[in-house]
């Protein structure tokens, strides 16, 4: 959560079960395979390893808000382990492509997931999305360039876009 005067002060991660923590450890093991992202600072993937208390991803989300960590490649994060449909996963998969900064429609989202005609499944598949911010969907608009609504609260969404455009958020004082 942020509060009005733009501090971070809570962020709420997937509830952390034996699928989370097997996908965590594969992220982190899959970490050299970002070794060579520029978007990803080496003290990030330090910081990427993981424990049954969810303190790799801790340490990942946290290197993200510090601007070290731009986003997860898509061979980072077990998609399968996620309880959603094919579908979703399709669609999150697709959204990994999406590198920081930059945004897609939902239409053409729909267009990358290989599926052209399902921008209102795409919009479904975001709003049910378990591992926010990891699955970046602040980075879908409306067809129209407008940001739309965020399941967190819409000023979530561009304050999240703002935080990458700018690399980083950075403490006040």
């Amino acid at each position: 959560m942020v509060t009005e005067d733009g501090r971070l002060v809570e962020v709420r991660l997937p509830a952390w079960d034996e699928r989370v923590a097997a996908s965590a450890e594969r992220a982190a093991a899959g970490a050299g395979a970002a070794g060579n992202d520029p978007g990803v600072s080496p003290a990030a993937r330090s910081s990427a390893g993981t424990g049954s208390d969810g303190a790799g991803w801790a340490a990942q989300l946290e290197a993200y808000f510090r601007g070290e960590r731009r986003d997860w490649a898509p061979d980072e994060v077990d998609l399968e382990a996620l309880e959603v449909p094919a579908f979703h996963r399709d669609v999150y998969r697709a959204l990994l492509h999406v590198r920081a900064g930059a945004t897609v429609s939902y239409g053409g989202l729909a267009v990358m997931a290989g599926r052209p005609q399902a921008a209102r499944a795409v919009g479904t598949a975001m709003a049910r999305n378990p591992i926010a911010i990891v699955v970046p969907c602040h980075r879908v608009v409306r067809f129209d360039g407008r940001l739309g609504h965020y399941g967190f609260g819409d000023g979530w969404k561009a304050w999240l876009l703002r935080l990458e455009a700018a690399g980083g958020w950075k403490p006040v004082g």
